[in-house]
């Protein structure tokens, strides 16, 4: 009887640890550049959104902040709405037919109507807002830390954190989201990478690194950290750009 208790113990062990989180080893991967277009050089970029057509942003620094309507060909805006002066604007996403909008130390997210930029409502969250996309069901944030806070958009209550981790480590500083194919898709602030995240184990399965896009800006410039993700289901292609970038880039990435 006492072999075969141990033999339970030992057998239970062995499905516990089949049972548990394997890491994973991310894939470098690659891309093309597609096509460049102008970006405005006084957008400090938060977020970058394609929605039926068109192609939102969101940019931030205080009596600064704007939501805004960009020709994805030639750069131009071509619609503007500056946020309050007293908020730092931050990540934007669509959801369910509305735009939201969150704004970094104020704790509130502004809810949009997406073709006037009329302000529907407000709600209030705790904690930072940096980076924002959904999942169809969440709103999906970031908040400069390595936790991404899946939140219900009803009241924005937190349903569920995750960790996001390389190899067991915390990867920080997260910033603009886009969630992707099942994937989130997070910059890295202060790197010029993009983090493909797993929602559901909170594990990077890839890096995008975009460092040699630098090299193609017009100098002199200001252009400070990447920061930008829009994703065009249509061609499966990412538009990417920084901070105070002069331009724009459509990518895709290779298999």
């Amino acid at each position: 009887m006492r072999s075969l208790l141990k033999w339970g113990a030992a057998a239970l062990v062995l499905a516990l640890s089949g049972c548990a989180k394997k890491d994973v080893v991310a894939e470098t991967l690659s891309y093309e550049v597609v096509s460049v277009v102008p970006h405005d050089v006084d957008a400090y970029t938060q977020g970058l959104q394609l929605t039926g057509g068109r192609l939102l942003e969101s940019t931030g620094h205080y009596s600064k902040s704007s939501v805004r309507e960009v020709d994805r060909k030639t750069g131009a805006v071509l619609k503007r709405r500056s946020l309050p002066a007293e908020v730092f604007g931050e990540g934007l996403t669509m959801m369910n037919g509305e735009l939201w909008v969150l704004t970094w130390k104020e704790k509130t997210a502004f809810v949009l109507d997406p073709a006037s930029f009329r302000t529907l409502r407000t709600h209030t969250f705790d904690g930072e807002g940096w980076g924002l996309t959904t999942d169809g069901k969440h709103l999906i944030m970031s908040d400069g830390s390595a936790t991404l806070k899946f939140r219900d958009p009803k009241d924005m209550a937190v349903k569920k954190t995750v960790t996001v981790t390389e190899q067991g480590r915390p990867v920080k500083l997260l910033n603009e989201l886009e969630y992707i194919k099942g994937s989130v898709f997070a910059n890295v602030y202060m790197t010029n990478r993009i983090a493909r995240i797993d929602p559901d184990s909170g594990q990077v399965t890839g890096w995008l690194d975009l460092s040699a896009l630098r090299s193609q800006l017009p100098t002199p410039n200001r252009a400070e950290v990447l920061n930008g993700i829009a994703y065009d289901e249509e061609t499966g292609h990412l538009l990417v750009t920084g901070k105070f970038w002069p331009r724009m880039f459509e990518i895709k990435l290779k298999p």
